[in-house]
């Protein structure tokens, strides 16, 4: 899987899975919207962080759940890495820190 660099690279990536048809339908979030998609997508990074050090985050969560909605592949901390990516391409660092203040 090549490295996604760009939000067109993202948008081609996540073509036709289950991330992108959800990024289309928000949610609230501390009364501000927030697709589900982006919110799955942090969840996931914690999650497969946590299964990368040898722990489930509940008792019915899979690692081919994660790989199936974001459709990507290998292992956990490479999973992680990857979604760590998408999260940088659709919040960059800039913007997480002017929303911090």
């Amino acid at each position: 899987m090549a490295k996604v660099k760009t939000l067109e690279d993202l948008k081609k990536a996540t073509e036709g899975t289950k991330f992108a048809q959800d990024m289309t339908t928000n949610t609230q979030m501390n009364g501000k919207p927030m697709p589900w998609g982006y919110w799955n997508l942090l969840l996931s990074i914690r999650d497969c962080r946590l299964y990368s050090k040898g722990i489930k985050a509940h008792r019915n969560w899979k690692i081919s759940d994660v790989k199936w909605y974001f459709g990507i592949s290998g292992s956990a901390e490479k999973m992680a890495e990857t979604l760590e990516g998408y999260r940088d391409i659709l919040m960059p660092r800039e913007a997480k820190a002017e929303g911090s203040k």
